[in-house]
């Protein structure tokens, strides 16, 4: 009797409240789904500093790819599943998530959970069998951006700290970015892409700006957060290789923020830098009949994850 009152309870409830049925319907993935091995692992204070981990099964350390998302620092959010088949490409990946400006942060909080994320991963290299010689970065605009930005930042390693994901180094491999913003400071913005850039607000407001002219109007209090945000800043010649592309049209002047934000010329400001200092840059323009590089993104990739020279 007890039995069958609880059966009868159980249809009850289910039908009682759809949203119970709802809910665990909703964490089942498709079969071209992939979750991650690791969901929401913490690697910082900050509630939106979490990682996905997805791990390749290997029995020796293998390298890692770390994506991070774009949204101009203002929104979006990390990749929760993964097809199939970007697993197989013999690497772990992983997403992150971080502080955002509509959520109420600004710069460095970003930048500093970027090069956080890379320290986490070297903390956990052991037991996710991380080869920690081979961490890239990679995103698209604003996560772009982050990617170049830990790929040129000094070491933030400090050995003698108390948490012990500090204690290990920042450095990575190299990055792959589309989009990516390769300099904050916004007169050389306005003279090399275009004023209309500022249609988007992501060269001011992650700075606590209002517009763009109040950030160039009070310059001396934006300086330096703007500089140190702007991945040419930290550029030397001991850094790792660069992939630039742009999957817009070069426009000079720019012919609205969309397309300014995403422009090739941030792309050929961080060639021409890199060629001067001898740090290896590959760009990669929409347009076909522009000049392409001798290195395609997926061999780029391979070369610094799998040592696979095309």
């Amino acid at each position: 009797m007890i039995s069958k009152t609880l059966k009868v309870f159980q249809v009850l409830a289910f039908c009682s409240f759809p949203f119970l049925a709802q809910g665990k319907q909703a964490r089942v993935h498709k079969s071209n789904e992939l979750p991650p091995t690791h969901r929401d692992i913490k690697y910082g204070s900050h509630p939106k500093e979490l990682i996905n981990f997805w791990q390749f099964e290997s029995t020796e350390p293998v390298g890692i790819l770390l994506q991070i998302h774009g949204g101009g620092w203002m929104g979006g959010k990390k990749d929760e599943v993964l097809r199939p088949h970007q697993l197989k490409q013999g690497y772990h990946i992983a997403s992150i998530s971080y502080p955002l400006v509509n959520e109420g942060a600004v710069q460095p909080a970003m930048l500093n959970s970027a090069l956080r994320a890379v320290q986490f991963l070297r903390y956990k290299a052991e037991e996710w069998k991380i080869d920690s010689s081979r961490i890239v970065a990679t995103g698209g605009s604003a996560g772009g951006c982050s990617s170049l930005l830990i790929a040129l930042h000094d070491d933030i390693a400090d050995p003698q700290s108390s948490d012990s994901v500090k204690r290990f180094s920042s450095r990575i491999a190299g990055a792959q970015v589309a989009g990516a913003q390769t300099t904050m400071n916004p007169f050389v913005i306005k003279e090399r892409i275009g004023e209309k850039t500022f249609g988007n607000p992501m060269p001011y407001q992650p700075f606590g700006a209002e517009t763009a002219e109040d950030m160039m109007m009070n310059w001396e209090q934006y300086k330096e957060l703007a500089l140190k945000c702007s991945p040419i800043t930290h550029l030397s010649k001991d850094d790792p290789p660069l992939h630039l592309f742009y999957n817009v049209n070069r426009e000079f002047p720019t012919s609205s923020g969309s397309n300014g934000i995403h422009s090739p010329i941030f792309g050929e400001i961080m060639l021409e830098a890199c060629q001067k200092v001898g740090v290896e840059c590959h760009l990669q323009y929409w347009e076909k009949d522009r000049p392409q590089p001798k290195v395609s993104r997926q061999d780029f990739l391979h070369r610094l994850l799998l040592n696979i020279n095309n």
